[in-house]
């Protein structure tokens, strides 16, 4: 086993095929199935089952993915330090935002890193709600934040703020300040379907007031939500982070109201890979990211949220020694 192949195999697993890993990697297909082979007949065990649409990794091959990851991760962060001649922060790192988040978080968070970190390489990606917990748990990226989030063996999860879901309307529209359930219910919403978070809280608070749904479309896209609502075809459940950077007067675009009498609040929380967990680059940046927020909410440039003051739900914290 050497670090080719290490290299070779996570590709093949995040692509999900052999013949897809192979155009990405510049290598022949025959050779890197027989890397695969060669693999296979050193640890003994199968690595992937094959199937008619590509390959997924084996309960083996899983293991495999997660420890390659590490090591090679650690190697990378090896040959940085080596060639600045200091143990400086270096590599790339994989952080997941959702759609909204990413408005407020993405270019501080890429602004902070290249000034501070130089040697670090961010590789941002959005993903639904749905989506991020899953790919960190996976070790398919490094660090995310994630919403209502459950507790992984596969990740550590550090709590860090509430983030209020309000009614977005057109800024003509006539209301202003809280609007009852009961109103609520009578407009036209577009929304996210199962399992986003947005919806799953938005129909527990109609379950518990034994309240009807009405719905004019549904679309995970926030960009199609606010588009819909700006065109007057509905309205749009979504935290104030979603409208940020919409339009060229965002700041009149659209209408933003509290639910009543009990507001809307889903949990966000940092979450970082076992894998990752491990990599002091990884840690920096996590610091980085609780800072950051940390500040947004404190000098009010991230709106409708409030902290949360807990424990890591799971693990170490974040950039903790160990």
């Amino acid at each position: 086993m050497d670090l080719r192949q290490l290299r070779y195999y996570i590709q093949i697993v995040e692509l999900g095929s052999i013949s897809s890993a192979a155009q990405a990697l510049h290598v022949a297909q025959p050779s890197l199935s027989q890397h695969v082979a060669n693999l296979e007949n050193e640890l003994g065990t199968a690595l992937f089952l094959r199937r008619h649409n590509g390959v997924q990794a084996t309960e083996a091959g899983e293991v495999l993915y997660r420890h390659a990851k590490t090591v090679l991760r650690q190697v990378d962060e090896t040959r940085a330090a080596v060639k600045a001649q200091r143990d400086t922060p270096a590599g790339q790192v994989t952080v997941g935002l959702p759609t909204s988040t990413s408005r407020v978080l993405a270019i501080p968070l890429m602004r902070a890193v290249a000034m501070r970190y130089p040697g670090v390489r961010l590789k941002l990606v959005e993903r639904s709600t749905a989506e991020l917990a899953e790919a960190v748990a996976a070790q398919k990226a490094d660090l995310g934040i994630c919403v209502e989030v459950r507790p992984h063996a596969g990740m550590h999860i550090t709590h860090v703020l509430d983030e209020e879901i309000m009614l977005v309307a057109r800024s003509d529209h006539p209301g202003r300040g809280p609007i009852s359930m009961e109103e609520l219910v009578e407009l036209p919403l577009v929304l996210p379907g199962f399992p986003n978070s947005v919806r799953v809280l938005y129909e527990q608070a109609l379950a518990r007031g034994g309240l009807p749904l009405r719905l004019v479309a549904e679309t995970a896209s926030t960009s199609i939500s606010l588009a819909a609502v700006a065109a007057g075809i509905g309205y749009a459940l979504q935290p104030w982070s979603a409208t940020r950077g919409w339009g060229t007067d965002e700041a009149n675009d659209f209408v933003l109201r509290s639910l009543a009498p009990t507001p809307l609040f889903r949990r966000m929380s940092l979450c970082m890979s076992h894998s990752a967990s491990m990599s002091r680059t990884c840690q920096i940046v996590g610091q980085t990211l609780l800072a950051l927020m940390s500040e947004l909410i404190s000098t009010g440039a991230w709106q409708g949220v409030r902290p949360v003051v807990t424990a890591p739900a799971k693990g170490v914290a974040v950039g903790e020694n160990k």
